[in-house]
């Protein structure tokens, strides 16, 4: 996908080739200049730029950032508007993220990490030389291009920061100063902080402060000590000063050069807090609400924090923000949790979920022909994966021999296998179909796991996944395109639902590949997706369609149970099962860009409809994360967005 709504083939005197990431701030685009040299073209986002004072700030900030010498930084080159819109123009770095180097190859070490460390503090220094504070410094803003580390988006972060809260600043944590949680207070002072937290994850690959959620994290940060184990000895020192939590005791940028380039250096230091007893309390001048936060987290209560995943994170994994005006409130059913995640550059098509040592993740496919993985609690991809030649239409989840592994299906006629650990292709890809592939499911037949799938060719296809070979001959009658199959159990043998454009719901013995019965009609137009669950302890499937309807089938009988769920405008794209609080439901993903949740014992709507996409819905996932129960939704809109199912329910 070159652009996106709203973006035209030149800006100005820019010629866009193709978008390179997107998120909270802004889309980024690579683009030529009248002479032909690559750029970095960034537009903000038009809801961030609609007050005329706040788009004068944003330009007089960025002019700032021009006067940045090019030490070991992208040289802002130019500035302008697009409609209402403003864009920035800045050095195009070919390379890879730090974030996304180390979490590929492991911690950097020896010269390599002694050349970054002076690149990026000599970056710093210009960076304040300019009168500038970089205010989100961390390792996803350094590239490591072809000649040497570059530091990118400085001056930006404050051009945007009324965007966030009129009292509050950005920052992402992990590397933010405890200063700038406690008050809002940014100076070069917190760069260097987080310029000591970034050399940890590059030296160690971890955090220097450690915590698997955000309030772990500031937690950790305002009570206890950086975690510096694998910080090489000759640069521990240095650390050690710049994460003082006294932003007065820290070194200034250019002391950090001089120090790591050989002069010498000395500052007067205070030693960093002993760790706290829990409950962590410190009793300084933190304002109250802050306190009050970090009670609630000890308490086991919950938080409410605002997420901005930034326009260039999308590729490297470390794209979550925070603000500072944080309240403590109970997040309640139907509210979306966090900010949407932007990974995908083109629509979303499926997702899945499942656990990675311990750690929830969404595998997501679509449009733009890759496989991602993202921690659905850090919002960090993980993993992109290419391989698929078109579309990928459908994503399953499962264990084979112990490895956490997603099936995949494209519209280049391919069933694919990957290893979610890894982030790689597991084998070759499975053919047979002739066609696109649009629907994929995970299940076991005689105890082997195989995959089962659907396609245009209007055929049901088994796969043995330890051996990629298609198992027995195809399952056919379907008149059209097999939209959606599920596996389910009944009486004791495994069985088969699929759905298709015949507008009937099919049964077939998994053993046998035989269909059972007459084809289950009711649905007036294309039958797109189907679930599987329980109600009352019998095996049920429930389907959508074009009819705008869901419909609930009982598996043993192969008969409609209750009446059709109606309520959504428009085509019902993608349907799942869940049971919150005991209670059997349905959750539905449409095109009239609503997410719906269902009592299936009463077929009515559960509260208002789930809305923040802003196009159609194309699927939608429940699970777990960080002990709640969620929905996950993916669409048009190119977002992954995730929902509060938690009890109790709307009455």
């Amino acid at each position: 996908m070159n652009a996106e709504p709203g973006i035209p083939a030149q800006i100005d005197d820019y010629r866009i080739l193709h978008r390179i990431g997107h998120g909270g701030q802004g889309s980024v685009f690579r683009a030529e200049d009248p002479h032909g040299t690559p750029v970095a073209l960034k537009v903000i986002h038009d809801e961030l730029s609609k007050d005329p004072d706040h788009r004068r700030r944003f330009l007089r900030e960025v002019e700032l950032a021009r006067r940045v010498a090019p030490f070991c930084t992208a040289r802002v080159l130019d500035v302008g508007v697009l409609g209402d819109r403003p864009y920035i123009v800045s050095e195009f770095v070919p390379g890879t993220s730090l974030h996304h180097v180390v979490q590929k190859e492991g911690p950097r070490s020896g010269g390599g990490l002694e050349r970054l460390a002076v690149a990026t503090a000599t970056a710093l220094a210009a960076i304040h030389r300019a009168g500038i504070v970089h205010r989100d410094f961390k390792p996803s803003n350094v590239l490591m291009g072809p000649e040497g580390p570059v530091v990118i988006d400085f001056g930006i972060s404050r051009a945007l920061d009324h965007t966030a809260t009129m009292s509050g600043s950005i920052g992402t944590p992990g590397y933010m100063a405890p200063e700038q949680i406690e008050n809002g207070e940014v100076t070069p002072a917190a760069d260097v902080f987080a310029w000591a937290a970034t050399m940890v994850f590059a030296a160690t690959g971890k955090r220097a402060f450690p915590g698997d959620t955000v309030p772990q994290l500031i937690n950790a940060i305002m009570n206890r000590p950086p975690v510096l184990t694998g910080v090489p000895s000759g640069l521990r020192p240095l650390i050690e000063q710049a994460l003082n939590k006294n932003p007065a005791l820290r070194p200034t940028a250019a002391e950090l050069v001089k120090n790591l380039t050989g002069d010498e250096f000395h500052v007067e230091t205070a030693p960093l807090p002993p760790t706290p007893p829990p409950p962590p309390v410190k009793k300084s001048r933190r304002p109250a609400w802050l306190a009050a936060a970090l009670a609630v987290v000890v308490a086991g209560g919950v938080l409410t924090w605002q997420f901005w995943p930034d326009a260039d994170d999308s590729a490297t994994g470390e794209g979550t923000k925070i603000t500072t005006s944080l309240t403590p409130a109970p997040v309640t059913f139907g509210k979306p949790v966090g900010d949407p995640i932007e990974v995908q550059e083109n629509d979303v098509r499926a997702v899945a979920l499942t656990e990675i040592g311990g750690r929830t993740v969404v595998v997501s496919g679509g449009d733009d022909n890759t496989v991602r993985v993202t921690d659905l609690n850090t919002r960090e991809e993980l993993y992109a994966m290419p391989g698929h030649e078109k579309w990928v239409r459908g994503v399953a989840t499962g264990n084979l021999d112990g490895a956490e592994i997603a099936v995949t299906a494209g519209d280049d006629g391919t069933v694919r296998l990957w290893d979610l650990r890894k982030g790689t292709q597991w084998s070759n890809s499975m053919l047979g179909h002739d066609g696109g592939v649009k629907c994929v499911a995970l299940g076991t037949v005689d105890g082997a796991l195989v995959a089962v799938a659907g396609g245009e060719d209007g055929t049901i296809r088994v796969w043995d996944i330890h051996s990629g070979e298609q198992v027995g001959e195809p399952m056919t009658g379907h008149e059209g395109t097999v939209w959606g199959v599920g596996l389910a159990e009944v009486d004791g043998a495994p069985v088969v639902v699929s759905t298709g454009d015949d507008k009937t719901v099919r049964v077939w013995d998994l053993s046998t590949r035989q269909q059972i019965g007459e084809p289950m009609t009711g649905h007036e137009g294309w039958a797109r997706s189907v679930a599987i669950g329980t109600l009352d302890g019998k095996p049920i499937a429930i389907t959508g369609g074009s009819d705008k309807t869901a419909r609930i089938w009982d598996l043993t009988t192969r008969t409609s149970i209750g009446s059709p769920l109606t309520g959504h405008t428009s085509w019902i794209w993608s349907v799942a099962f869940a049971e919150i609080g005991g209670k059997p439901v349905v959750v539905t993903a449409s095109e009239d860009k609503t997410v719906r949740v269902w009592d299936l014992t009463t077929s009515t709507e559960i509260g208002a409809p789930l809305e923040g996409h802003t196009d159609r819905v194309w699927t939608v996932a429940v699970g777990t994360v960080a002990g709640k129960q969620v929905a996950v939704s993916g669409g048009r809109d190119e977002t992954i967005r995730m929902w509060d199912l938690q009890p109790p329910l709307p009455g």
